[in-house]
Order: C-alpha cells, then structure tokens, then sequence
C-alpha cells in the first residue's frame, strides 16, 4: 500500500505538469499563440487588447494560478537532491532558492499584462509602453531557471552512489536545457527575426525546452519515488 509520502510526493510532482499546462493554457486564452511581434504598431497593439480583452484578462490570471502549482514541484525536486547529497546540501538549498525565485516569473509578467488590459482605453503610447515590458519580461528573464538547472546537474553529476538516484544522463539534460535559455537575453536588441520575443530561438526553442524539461523531470521524479517506496518496504 502507498504510504501518504509517497502519495504526497507524486501529488507534487504532477503538480509541476498541471502549472505548465495552466500556463500555455493563459496564452491561449490571451491569443498570445503565436506571440504578437514587437514590429506591431502602436493601433495594432491597443487593437489586440480592445479586441480581447477577456481573454487576456481570463489568461494572466490563469498564468498567475499556475505558478502555485510550480512550488510542489520544486520543493519535490530538494527532497530528493537532499538525498543525494546528504550533509552537503548547497545543490539542494540553490535549487530551491532558484527555483521558487522562478515563481515570480510566472505571477509578474501576468500581473504586467493584467494592467495592459486593465484599461484598454487609457493612452495608446501607455498600452504600448506596457505591452513591450509584459513581453520583455516573459521572455528574457532565464537566470533563476538557468541556475536551478545547473544545481540539478551538478548534484546529480557528484552522486556517486552505487545506485544512483538519477542517471548521469539527467544531469547533462540539466545543462542543455538551460542553455537553450540563453537567447532569450537578446531579446531587447531585436525587433525581428530569431532573436526577438516571438523568434524561434528566444521563444518556440526556449518554450520547447521549457515544457520538455517538465515532462522529463516529472517522469525521473515518479521513478525515484516509487523506487524509494520499494527501498521503504523491504
């Protein structure tokens, strides 16, 4: 029989899948799929609010939900870096510092475009002005994320175990998703192609590698819980 650890550990660690969903689910609401470019003009951005703005009301605040659920996930991820490391837990204490300063990143850029909508009659050069600082916002702020991923890995990397937690490979996805994050830092030097807010690199890869690493660390998480719950009962 499961014990209610492990029940409340896996609760945790599917709690991380839930967020992203609410969170992709907010851009959807909001039309924000694709993104609308920073090329848009100053009509078409006050157009895009006026438009919809329900749904971008409906959707930030769907995004500002989903961060709740990010903080199960990262505080699962401690409890089983603690067991890696044992008396030493500077991964354990920098991955959950990183990762819940990461949280904020899910409420503030919903509380930015909240605002954008808030009142889409006010001055359309304050419309503009916000709407360029909720994407800017959204997209470039990677560092928390890129150091929660490199605590991961170099964790994961110094357990020497006989019967690792998680593979070596894990670690190693730790270190190219985060630097999958990094074009996102170019992103106030373009309005266009690659580099901007709605590019393939600072957006649809980054996104990519964003959601993938839910995916794959909420399936390492289960294996090493039920493995724990086995070690438990013998």
């Amino acid at each position: 029989m499961i014990d209610l650890n492990t029940k409340t550990q896996k609760l945790c660690a599917w709690s991380g899948l839930i967020g992203v969903l609410l969170f992709f689910s907010a851009f959807t609401f909001a039309r924000f799929i694709p993104p609308p470019g920073p090329w848009l003009t100053q009509e078409q951005v006050v157009a895009m609010y006026t438009d919809n703005t329900t749904g971008i009301r409906t959707g930030m605040l769907l995004m500002m939900i989903s961060s709740m659920f990010i903080s199960p996930f990262v505080a699962v991820i401690s409890q089983h870096l603690r067991r890696m490391e044992g008396v030493n837990r500077l991964m354990t204490y920098t991955q959950l510092s990183s990762g819940s300063v990461g949280i904020l990143f899910f409420n503030i850029p919903a509380v930015l475009f909240l605002i954008t909508a808030f009142r889409p009659d006010r001055s359309p050069e304050l419309t503009y002005l916000m709407n360029d600082a909720s994407w800017i916002v959204t997209v470039m702020v990677w560092p928390p994320a890129f150091m929660q991923n490199v605590s991961i890995g170099v964790a994961i990397l110094q357990d020497k175990s006989a019967n690792p937690i998680f593979p070596r490979w894990l670690g190693f996805f730790q270190f190219w998703v985060c630097l999958l994050f990094i074009p996102g830092s170019f992103v106030p030097f373009f309005k266009s192609g690659p580099f901007a807010w709605n590019g393939l690199l600072s957006f649809w890869v980054a996104g990519t590698a964003f959601s993938l690493w839910f995916v794959v660390m909420l399936t390492m998480l289960l294996k090493a819980i039920n493995r724990e719950a086995a070690e438990a009962t013998r």
